[in-house]
């Protein structure tokens, strides 16, 4: 959730208002790359192992409770951390231009589990299922 407002009907009170989702998501993975010169110009290199990660962050939320009586606000947040398991697959490609220098792309593919931030009866789920990166770059070592 991004804050979006939402609406719901709790014992004869309606709540309204907006929920966030703020995390930070750590990874580490563990796997082999190999790599191989197809040709003077072109190298690929593919990868997999598994991951770990850690997530950690609030779930916020801005509300306002209408009943018989009036209203009442209610703003707060909760914070957790958690660990989620998963795999990783990756591929890069590199074009060998001058002598010691490439330019690379590559996709990875980690999925992950879900996390579940929250507590005392509020939370949020995140699901890592089906993480897509893309990195694009040069590489010059000196």
């Amino acid at each position: 959730p991004t804050g979006a407002p939402t609406q719901e009907v709790l014992n004869n009170v309606l709540i309204s208002g907006s929920r966030t989702l703020d995390v930070d998501f750590f990874a580490l993975k563990l796997g082999p790359t190999l790599f191989w010169d197809v040709n003077r110009y072109i190298g690929v290199a593919l990868g997999a192992g598994p991951a770990v990660g850690l997530v950690t962050g609030n779930l916020k939320y801005n509300e306002t409770l209408n009943f018989a009586g009036g209203t009442s606000q209610n703003i707060g947040q909760l914070g957790s951390t958690d660990f989620t398991f998963g795999g990783y697959v990756n591929a890069m490609v590199t074009f060998h231009t001058v002598k010691s220098g490439d330019f690379y792309l590559g996709a990875q593919y980690m999925p992950m589990g879900k996390v579940t931030v929250g507590g005392a009866g509020r939370q949020a789920q995140l699901d890592l299922s089906g993480q897509i990166y893309v990195t694009v770059g040069i590489n010059w070592p000196f």
